[in-house]
């Protein structure tokens, strides 16, 4: 399986060039050769009237037209391949999975502290996961060499060419569901607590749900997109600026235990 990098994974180009019944003509008569002479035994065909007629038809046709190709063979092709580069499905899925191998990496990697259960680390690690992805479309839309990708545009119903602006709504699109689920999970989650076990909320769960959104979005403010680049040993030490205040981050710390 083919492992996906900003957000799709890579789409084999079909035959880039068909060659033409000119340029194989003139291939065949720049190869042209001595004819070899060959024996072949005589056989008793018999061809029928309705045959004989219509072969004298099909020369006389030839002659005159010579061969001509009705289909463009290569104008199809390049347009199936821009089918296949066109997006017909949205990225979420494809960017969540993404997403999930980056934070798998860094937890991996020597000294990350990427992928534990605590607030703060559920925020930095999917951050930073947004953050490599991001980098990589980026740098992809940059190559000279790229792929040229298309997408259907809402407007016209035309199909275009993708933009890098394009790629990366769809990786805020996901990342911002991502979000969307955790914040009411923890919503669903105080609501629980309180019902089942007698344990009130310092907020309204409400109120909770919306702060969740709101450090998951501020996370992967410009600011903090500039710390998640930084080398750092481990996610402790991105330190990024959720702009909700010290009690809010107590109060969701204190959630997430």
């Amino acid at each position: 399986m083919s492992k996906i990098y900003a957000g799709r994974t890579e789409i084999p180009r079909i035959n880039k060039h068909i060659s033409t019944y000119e340029e194989l003509a003139a291939r065949a008569n720049e190869q042209k050769q001595e004819p070899k002479v060959q024996n072949f035994s005589r056989d008793q065909i018999t061809f029928s009237r309705e045959g004989l007629e219509s072969a004298k038809e099909m020369r006389e046709y030839l002659n005159k037209n010579g061969l001509n190709f009705s289909v463009d063979i290569q104008g199809n092709l390049e347009e199936l391949d821009k089918q296949l580069r066109t997006k017909t499905m949205d990225y979420t899925n494809m960017f969540w999975q993404e997403m999930g191998e980056v934070i798998k990496e860094e937890r991996n990697a020597g000294g990350s502290q990427a992928g534990e259960n605590s607030f703060d680390d559920s925020v930095n690690s999917l951050a930073k996961a947004y953050q490599v992805v991001h980098d990589r479309i980026v740098d992809e839309f940059s190559r000279t060499d790229r792929e040229v990708t298309y997408v259907i545009d809402h407007a016209t119903g035309e199909r275009r060419e993708e933009t890098v602006d394009d790629r990366l709504a769809e990786l805020d699109y996901a990342y911002e569901a991502h979000a969307t689920f955790i914040a009411a999970s923890k919503k669903v989650m105080v609501q629980i607590q309180e019902a089942f076990g007698g344990k009130k909320p310092p907020e309204s769960p409400e109120a909770i749900e919306q702060k969740v959104k709101d450090a998951y979005k501020q996370a992967v403010s410009d600011e903090n997109l500039e710390r998640l680049r930084r080398k750092a040993d481990s996610f402790q030490e991105y330190r990024l600026d959720l702009s909700i205040g010290s009690y809010w981050e107590q109060v969701l710390r204190e959630i997430w235990r």
